[in-house]
């Protein structure tokens, strides 16, 4: 199939083109809007520093490299079961530990000695509530465990105006797309394996045979009298 005849069909077939898109447009608005479940992240950012309890105010190099050792311990006890209980306990949240490391997510930063604590929840508060929890909680524990308050919240976590998925817009964007794709290539496969020829150019094309004649289409009319015309 030649380009030129493939934008006759597309041509011809303009209102389909036209149709599905905004069908798959609407539906993607609709199930985006009204059935999936939106979700909201809230993000605590902690920095390891000297410990708040040592004799002296000095920070040296050999400090700051051990914090950001230490950063990496930290990043594994703020996943742990027994934070993940203590907030559960102390928030009152009615999750199990699955699902509550599930909503968690510990990120360091490059080369620094910054914990970012990121928690998803549909309720936007209780992603923060999350989110600070953890980093209460991690506080204690490394307190408890290395006998160290090193440990200083520099954002606390505040609940998200907008949900971060579904992306409506987006997604609205991504159907159209979907469906212009999908139309343009049912036509062109079901035109591919439609052999009709439906004028004399074509069979030119298939055959490599001129054209002598064309037999013209005829209407029938019945005149005046009960006599039949051809038109």
């Amino acid at each position: 199939m030649r380009i030129k005849e493939f934008g006759r069909i597309l041509g011809e077939l303009k209102l389909v083109l036209v149709l599905i898109p905004v069908v798959a447009m609407l539906t993607s608005a609709v199930i985006s809007l009204f059935v999936l479940t939106p979700v909201y992240k809230s993000i605590t950012t902690v920095i390891v520093l000297r410990d708040q309890m040592a004799p002296t105010s000095e920070i040296s190099i050999n400090t700051l490299i051990l914090n950001q050792r230490l950063v990496r311990t930290y990043s594994e006890l703020a996943k742990s079961r027994v934070v993940a209980e203590e907030v559960i306990k102390n928030n009152g949240l009615n999750l199990t530990l699955e699902e509550f490391s599930k909503k968690i997510q510990v990120d360091l930063t490059d080369d620094t000695e910054v914990l970012k604590i990121t928690a998803s929840d549909s309720n936007p508060s209780v992603a923060a509530l999350i989110a600070n929890g953890v980093a209460q909680s991690l506080s204690g524990k490394v307190y408890n465990v290395l006998s160290v308050k090193n440990i200083q919240i520099l954002d606390q976590a505040v609940p998200p105006v907008s949900p971060v998925s579904p992306n409506v817009v987006l997604n609205i964007i991504l159907a159209g797309i979907f469906g212009l794709t999908i139309t343009v290539a049912i036509i062109f496969v079901r035109e591919y394996l439609d052999d009709t020829i439906r004028n004399p150019e074509e069979i030119e094309n298939y055959f490599k045979l001129p054209v002598l004649g064309l037999i013209p289409v005829a209407a029938l009319r019945r005149g005046g009298g009960g006599k039949t015309k051809v038109e």
